[in-house]
């Protein structure tokens, strides 16, 4: 059953809508179940006003949005402005003692060898840190309690300091968050400012990272709330009668209330979702293991989908691992590097062509788009390269000035190392795919799978362009571009569900562990889930539950999140928790020891309310004859030099039909580049499948037109 708003509305809301606010582009999905009918647009994004450009893609399709069940939304709003540090004035209350946990961390060095090395300074610094003499014990009982006294106090210090949010951390609150309850119901009664509780994001161990995590909560918090309610207000007046849902970086969606209150959660808002929807793929084609590669105008993402099942990661650096703010929330697995199709390329002091991470994103944007951009970017590159249709982007909308990035490389780049225009160009997408397919290793090999074992789908307005070459250096057989590759992550929040994880530090030998307290633990957990279900959309009546236990060897630090029984009844349940962890360490780490002492860590519910989802029958080909070249423009491939290469409009290809490279495909919001002795096929589902020809035989094909030209 979908999602619904008002109920006597329910016969009327056929339409869905999925909107991803890129850093470049705003991409927006329309899916009219009535007329099964899919519509998209893509405009610029707005950074000065969000919102203009979600209701600007609205407006080109035409959306009724009095018709429209839900609006799922993707943001880059939580990130962005933790990254930029535009975030609210933070105060943290902890525990006496703790005043100093944001900069004491672990005490971990990730870049070691880096003389200069400095992690990025906390969020709420040292003068905001307030102590509190409430305190737990390691098991959850109080040695002392809350002193309403200190938080009065607190609360005129933070008038004075002009701090808009507040975040409460306090020592075990994982254990039992009596006391931070407390605080907080207090300072709720006491004050409009926004208030971050540690215990409402995550009830596992760790006290740095739940304090970061609570940090990063109120930081981003006040613009968040802001951001939807005037969101919302805007949907409303336009007449929305259906649900405003924003995507969870763990792959599911919550509501805007929740949402408002726990932004810390959309931190990955966008990506997540494009991995999503290759799932939904891989797993309707029947491919088991994938890499969803994204590559949108800023970066490129890739996440891992293994046995059908996407990586789900427990630890979330914002900034980065090396120096960013740990955030203790299921985040999907996602590598992200600076390389997108606005990534500048340049010359760094010693002379040596560099690409990313720095993007000329929505504005100016690069070169060819004519915006006022000076630098050369990716896209640029691909221009100089007569890698684009000669009608131009979206459709012939966005025409290219492919001379003027020719111009920019040259002046640039090219004139200063006294080299070619086109080996300038085609140097910056080498450097940019090797870039990029370290992202893939890192997704893959550095996880303890084989990348030749994976079809590689791929997203985003610039992913195809760069799928076969990055394929290629990795020796991934298949490359599968979908449907709307420009709008995947958009199609992929329309394929979501609603979703709540509990987590539950849980410490205990596996061998002596209490089944029944086992179960009874997972009882509380799956009972809490379904009520936050029921309070969030009480029409919806299909679920779907997943239990998920850390396990470790006694005498690790760190564990593997391992799928758990549907129940611990029996010891029989405890061998099977056993045996698949002892497969998943074994594939993770090389070896794995069958005798080995295991300990629990972590219980884990994941809860998703079944939405209703669009149909991928809805992209089958229309057209019934094989589709014709609409055009030929000059083209520069490594192995070939300037050959004339087709350009096909996809719309016009037909299932089953086949073609060579080289070739272009060209749709609305992406195009798909066709190298040299490559094979194409176009499935059922409209699927564009590429077979990629292995390095060594693109290289004897190279040499071999080489030396036919020459003769």
């Amino acid at each position: 059953m979908p999602l619904r708003g008002d109920p006597s509305d329910a016969d009327n809301q056929s339409v869905s809508v999925g909107v991803d606010v890129g850093g470049t582009f705003t991409d927006l999905v329309v899916y009219d179940a009535r007329a099964d009918e899919v519509r998209t647009a893509k405009v610029l994004t707005t950074p000065r006003d969000i919102p203009a450009a979600i209701f600007e893609s609205f407006e080109q399709v035409s959306v009724d949005l009095a018709a429209t069940a839900y609006v799922k939304h993707g943001t880059t709003t939580a990130i962005n402005t933790a990254l930029e540090r535009t975030g609210a004035k933070t105060a943290l209350i902890t525990t006496k003692g703790f005043r100093d946990i944001l900069e004491l961390g672990r005490g971990n060095r990730p870049d070691s060898f880096n003389l200069f090395y400095k992690r990025l300074s906390p969020l709420v610094p040292r003068n905001l840190r307030f102590e509190v003499s409430a305190r737990m014990d390691g098991q959850g009982n109080e040695i002392a309690p809350v002193r309403t006294e200190e938080l009065d106090e607190i609360l005129h210090a933070l008038s004075d300091a002009g701090v808009e949010a507040i975040a409460v951390c306090l020592l075990h609150a994982y254990r039992n968050p009596a006391h931070e309850l407390q605080i907080g119901e207090y300072l709720r009664g006491k004050t409009s400012r926004f208030v971050s509780l540690s215990n409402a994001l995550s009830r596992e161990w760790r006290e740095h990272e739940r304090t970061s995590t609570a940090v990063v909560n109120a930081y981003v918090g006040p613009r968040m709330e802001r951001y939807l309610e005037a969101l919302q207000s805007r949907l409303t007046e336009r007449s929305l009668s259906g649900r405003l849902l924003l995507m969870e970086s763990n792959g599911g969606v919550m509501t805007s209330e929740l949402a408002a209150q726990h932004p810390v959660y959309l931190l990955e808002s966008g990506p997540v979702a494009g991995a999503v929807a290759a799932a939904a793929l891989s797993n309707k084609l029947g491919y088991q293991n994938a890499i969803s590669f994204d590559m949108g105008g800023t970066t490129a993402k890739c996440t891992l989908i293994n046995k059908g099942r996407i990586e789900i990661a427990d630890i979330y650096y914002v900034g980065g691992y090396e120096q960013g703010y740990p955030v203790q929330v299921p985040v999907v697995d996602i590598v992200e590097v600076g390389a997108g199709g606005g990534s500048i390329a340049y010359l760094d002091e010693a002379g040596s062509l560099k690409v990313g991470p720095r993007s000329a994103g929505a504005e100016p944007g690069p070169v060819c788009y004519g915006r006022g951009g000076l630098e050369p970017t990716i896209t640029d590159a691909n221009a100089a390269l007569g890698r684009f249709a000669p009608s131009g982007l979206l459709g012939g909308e966005m025409s290219l000035d492919a001379a003027a990035s020719t111009r920019a490389i040259r002046d640039r780049i090219a004139t200063p190392l006294g080299l070619p225009e086109v080996q300038i160009a085609s140097g910056i997408i080498r450097l940019a795919v090797v870039t990029m397919s370290a992202a893939v290793r890192r997704i893959s090999i550095e996880r303890g799978h084989d990348p030749r074992d994976f079809v590689l789908i791929v997203s985003g307005g610039a992913g195809p362009l760069h799928a076969a070459a990055i394929a290629r250096e990795l020796s991934i057989p298949t490359v599968l571009v979908p449907p709307l590759p420009g709008h995947f992550s958009a199609w992929g929040m329309l394929l979501a569900d609603i979703r709540f994880d509990n987590a539950q530090t849980f410490i205990a030998d596996l061998e002596t562990a209490d089944i029944a307290e086992i179960e009874a633990q997972f009882g509380d957990m799956e009972e809490a889930a379904k009520q936050r279900l029921r309070e969030t959309a009480p029409r919806l009546d299909k679920l779907q539950l997943s239990r998920f236990i850390d396990v470790r060897y006694v005498g690790q630090e760190h564990t593997v999140r391992t799928p758990a029984p549907a129940s611990f009844k029996t010891a029989a349940d405890k061998q099977q928790l056993r045996e698949t962890f002892l497969q998943m360490y074994a594939q993770r780490y090389g070896h794995a020891d069958p005798r080995g002492k295991l300990q629990l860590v972590t219980l884990r519910v994941m809860l998703d309310g079944i939405v209703d989802k669009p149909r991928l029958e809805s992209f089958r080909p229309k057209a019934t004859a094989p589709g014709k070249p609409v055009a030929t423009t000059k083209t520069y491939f490594d192995e070939t030099g300037w050959v004339d290469c087709p350009v096909y409009q996809r719309e016009t290809l037909s299932s089953g039909q086949a073609l060579s490279g080289p070739a272009i495909i060209v749709e609305t919001g992406s195009t798909t580049v066709v190298w040299p002795q490559d094979k194409v096929e176009v499935d059922g589902y409209g699927n564009i499948i590429i077979q990629v020809t292995p390095r060594q035989a693109a290289r004897e094909f190279g040499k071999e037109t080489a030396g036919a030209a020459a003769s």
